[in-house]
């Protein structure tokens, strides 16, 4: 299963870096690729619904779509990441040990072994140093979203198009306030069960995305605003989702893991490789110490 993971994840890089380098307007095998079938699709729905509205519904139908068939990757991520932070938190005790030792460190060894140490540490207590993130999930859903922003931007029926009386050629500043309120609620939502030191480090980022989002959907036509808007009531539902699901995911981290090696075990393991590497190397030059003395009584009698 990891075998087909890594392959999948290495042809869906491959063809990400394929389609971005290309650009996204109507020449680019972005737009040729994904782009152009999934903006013929959108025409039809809008053509199957009628009235004046239909293009705008067919991006919403679009959209959703989409995000439905992506949803339980997001929300399996988003499960391996939250079990993840826990066991950060458990560790915390541990790490902050090992940082302390690396900040006292006198030597260049004695920092390696303390930087080796954490190594060790999340590796022995099965924690991973990305955080859980799925580079399959984020290699997929790039062709995806990128493939419908782009039908969005260049398909012909927005030409003229208009959805509740708004054009969705312009930018709408309806749709921007919409779009922003939207991710900064999930991006509020998403801090609630961060530690306050990592509030104190990521609030900045965390906050400039939705400005960013804002500022973008000012500029561009209404149909990429309400694009946005969609795919920021989706945000919000997978973090609502996380956010209910972390007190089960907490009990079930707290009856499962248990820290199956301590930073004192892992420096005392590094100290005792460290002196048997010593031993060796120290046994290493006796041992040539004593050949090259053999050899030069040898020479002494043969001459």
């Amino acid at each position: 299963m990891k075998q087909v993971k890594r392959i999948l994840t290495t042809a869906f890089v491959i063809l990400d870096i394929i389609l971005i380098t290309g650009g996204y307007d109507q020449h680019s095998k972005m737009y040729r690729w994904i782009g152009h079938p999934l903006a013929d699709i959108m025409a039809n729905i809008a053509q199957f619904i009628g009235g004046v509205n239909g293009i705008g519904w067919a991006i919403i139908i679009i959209t959703v779509i989409l995000r439905l068939v992506l949803l339980p990757f997001f929300l399996n991520q988003q499960i391996n990441t939250t079990i993840n932070q826990i066991k950060m938190q458990t560790l915390k005790p541990e790490i902050d040990k090992l940082q302390a030792l690396t900040r006292k460190a006198g030597t260049t060894q004695e920092q390696q072994q303390a930087s080796m140490a954490m190594m060790s540490l999340y590796r022995e207590n099965d924690v991973s140093v990305i955080g859980g993130i799925s580079f399959l999930t984020m290699a997929m859903q790039l062709p995806i979203f990128s493939g419908l922003y782009s039908a969005i931007l260049h398909a012909p029926a927005l030409q003229g198009a208009t959805f509740l009386s708004f054009d969705l050629g312009k930018p709408q500043i309806i749709f921007a306030i919409a779009a922003g309120v939207v991710y900064l609620i999930q991006a509020w939502l998403a801090m609630q069960h961060m530690p306050e030191e990592q509030k104190k480090t990521s609030a900045a980022m965390i906050f400039i995305s939705p400005v960013m989002i804002f500022v973008f959907a000012m500029i561009a036509s209404g149909a990429i605003g309400l694009y946005f808007v969609i795919g920021g009531l989706f945000a919000l539902l997978q973090t609502l989702i996380q956010h209910f699901q972390r007190p089960g995911l907490e009990k079930r981290v707290a009856r499962e893991f248990k820290i199956k090696k301590t930073a004192d075990d892992l420096m005392s393991e590094s100290a005792n490789t460290a002196k048997a590497a010593v031993s060796v190397e120290q046994n290493k030059v006796v041992t040539e110490n004593m050949s090259n003395k053999k050899q030069r009584n040898a020479g002494k009698q043969q001459r």
